[in-house]
């Protein structure tokens, strides 16, 4: 066995110990710990009246918060819906808690939940149930990267990125390198699809254009929030936000992403010249919204599913499982 072998089963075993488990749930606690730290002291240099003034006080964004919570869910049920033959709104209920263990845990872990939860209640094996949710990841990986690319394009194109900033002291022999690199890739994706992915094409068409048009829709309605909030501030900021959003949440490892996208948003606002107090207080309630809506819905999903195991988690902790003191 060579050492690399080594050290990763070493990993997995410790990972998997009583141990490593607590120690790795301090870290997260940490972690948590450290950015709602810096965000209290983001907040106090701010002033907390100066913030408490800027709160949103326009219903249109309470409205749109709850339009843009769903959103994610009720996209799924319609995607999910193209392969596994469940009733709309056990797939609603279902994803709606995968949403929760993604937004309070860290990025997939609502995925194994979904894995756990498909191979208790779908005739299909395992290894087809990893098929699908694998092949759905990819689909959503390239749409959230397409988008992002496209974000970066229109702040280029609108002069807000100076593109000779960024390219014009690198040796063109590293991008003729990058751009050999990137064919290559592509090519070998092209050359060993079908071992990547099992979707039939079509079906992967009809996922791609749902996911498509739920990102569109769900980053347009998060500018417009935003724009409710500060009307202002013109539309290529709220493209810059988006786009660091986007980057934000496609970094699988971090816990309570929404909240170091708020401690972004809020040095973001400095650098921009934009009224920090108003960015603070709007991304300060929007995260409070999001924790207090997660948290009323896992306990009423709990308490109403038919799952003995999350009946058991919600009876045992009486919160959600992932942020009790046990």
């Amino acid at each position: 066995m060579s050492r690399r072998d080594k050290i990763i089963n070493y990993w997995k075993n410790f990972s998997r110990s009583p141990r490593g488990q607590l120690i790795k749930k301090f870290v997260r606690r940490g972690v948590i710990t450290a950015i709602i730290a810096v965000i209290i002291y983001q907040i106090i240099d701010i002033g907390v009246g100066e913030v408490i003034r800027n709160l949103p006080t326009q219903p249109l964004f309470y409205f749109l918060f709850f339009i843009l919570y769903l959103s994610l869910p009720s996209a799924e049920v319609f995607i999910y819906r193209q392969i596994w033959p469940v009733k709309k709104w056990q797939l609603f209920k279902t994803f709606l808690t995968k949403r929760i263990y993604n937004d309070e845990v860290m990025g997939y872990s609502g995925e194994f939940y979904l894995f756990m939860w498909a191979r208790k209640y779908l005739t299909e094996s395992d290894k087809e149930i990893l098929k699908n949710i694998r092949d759905n990841n990819i689909l959503s990986a390239i749409n959230s990267n397409l988008v992002t690319v496209v974000l970066i394009s229109v702040l280029v194109f609108a002069d807000i990125i100076e593109l000779e900033e960024l390219i014009g002291n690198v040796d063109l022999f590293y991008i003729i390198t990058l751009v050999v690199v990137g064919i290559a890739i592509i090519a070998l994706i092209i050359q060993f699809r079908k071992y990547l992915f099992d979707l039939p094409f079509k079906k992967a068409c009809i996922i791609f254009s749902i996911y498509m048009s739920r990102f569109v829709i769900h980053n347009g309605l998060m500018m417009v929030l935003w724009a409710t909030v500060m009307p202002e501030i013109p539309l290529t900021t709220w493209f810059i936000f988006v786009a660091i959003m986007i980057i934000v949440n496609r970094i699988p490892i971090l816990p309570s992403r929404d909240l170091i996208f708020m401690l972004a948003g809020i040095e973001l606002s400095r650098v921009l010249d934009m009224t920090t107090a108003a960015v603070a207080g709007m991304l300060l309630v929007y995260s409070a919204l999001k924790k207090i809506t997660n948290l009323i819905i896992f306990l009423l999903l709990s308490y109403s599913s038919e799952d003995e195991d999350l009946k058991k988690i919600a009876k045992e902790k009486g919160s959600l499982p992932f942020i009790s003191d046990d």
